[in-house]
């Protein structure tokens, strides 16, 4: 099904709760208002199922932490017949003792939280000493067959942004067979410190150009067309994903995904709470799947890109009577604080 804007929607990321055992400074928590409820497998499985029914086949786990829910390996049983790929993100503390369950349950593949390698960076982006729990959590999530499993790496100033985290990060993943995900720093409102992200910021324009010069292939991942880059590290290959978004129309154009807040929540858009449908009413009529698919179609259909460009294409069938037309995104952000210094 696409949305007003003709973007097919096919991916569902599920938050299955606000709880978590780090406390890092980057979190958006999914840009979900505070909620303790969370849903059950069964109210998650009908959901997935309705999610079929208009095109979605991708389905990504998260939290909070979703490995903190005692029913995760249940979870991942009960979605995996409906779908034809089930991921996780994680900050892969559990993972050790998770990995082959998951991976025996469906699981397909794991973008793993890891920030850096050193020690004390690691607890002070995270709050908690934890760095070698999550490499063994990485290194079971090879050892269980999951792939491409993806190293999740927030670009901040000062640290994680600068070439010597990265040259450690990246030996890493070529070691275990893992692929670098670089993120850039998003300002979500309500979830993210203004005051952390003014000073963390980070710029990813200049690792982008610097990959693609030594890259031997460049593709793109369809979901936000972001850039795949595969290049020579030390003798040998490695792939480094760069995601984005900030103030980038491109990116949102090529969103094809829909969030579901761990309390029930279908949400068009990681930064904005606007339009958020409901779910728990549908899940309670006699014929859920039915009643939540219909709910499907009525987020798909308030789904806006929250950055815009002149490429941008107006919206098909606007209607006067919807209120979300009023709806514009937020203002663009202002210049980045500063540069990624990769040279």
């Amino acid at each position: 099904m696409r949305d007003r804007y003709g973007r097919e929607v096919n991916d569902l990321r599920i938050s299955l709760t606000q709880r978590c055992n780090l406390r890092c400074v980057f979190c958006h928590m999914e840009g979900q208002p505070v909620s303790q409820s969370e849903l059950t497998p069964r109210q998650i499985e009908t959901i997935v199922q309705a999610a079929t029914r208009v095109g979605i086949r991708r389905v990504k786990l998260t939290g909070g932490e979703p490995t903190l829910r005692s029913d995760i390996v249940e979870i991942v049983q009960r979605i995996r017949p409906h779908v034809t790929d089930l991921s996780m993100t994680t900050n892969g503390l559990r993972l050790a003792d998770l990995a082959r369950p998951l991976a025996e349950a469906g699981l397909n593949r794991v973008n793993v939280s890891l920030p850096s390698l050193d020690p004390a960076v690691y607890k002070e982006l995270t709050g908690v000493d934890g760095v070698e729990r999550t490499i063994a959590g990485i290194r079971a999530a090879a050892e269980s067959g999951m792939h491409p499993i993806k190293l999740n790496v927030v670009a901040l100033s000062g640290s994680t942004a600068e070439r010597s985290s990265f040259d450690p990060l990246i030996a890493f993943a070529q070691e275990v067979g893992a692929w670098l995900q670089v993120i850039e720093f998003e300002n979500v409102s309500g979830r993210v410190d203004p005051k952390v992200y003014r000073e963390l910021h980070s710029e990813l324009g200049r690792l982008s150009e610097v990959a693609a010069a030594r890259a031997f292939r460049t593709e793109h991942n369809p979901l936000h067309q972001r850039p795949r880059y595969s290049f020579e590290w030390g003798g040998r290959p490695v792939t480094v994903e760069v995601v984005q978004p900030v103030e980038n129309p491109s990116f949102c154009m090529a969103c094809h995904r829909l969030r579901l807040t761990s309390d029930g929540n279908l949400k068009g858009c990681l930064m904005t709470n606007a339009g958020l449908v409901d779910l728990r009413p549908a899940l309670a009529t006699s014929e859920p799947v039915a009643a939540v698919a219909k709910a499907f179609e009525t987020a798909i259909g308030r789904r806006r890109p929250f950055f815009t460009g002149p490429e941008t294409p107006q919206p098909s069938e606007p209607s006067l009577e919807d209120p979300l037309d009023a709806w514009v995104p937020l203002p663009v952000l202002g210049s980045p604080v500063s540069e990624m210094g990769w040279h």
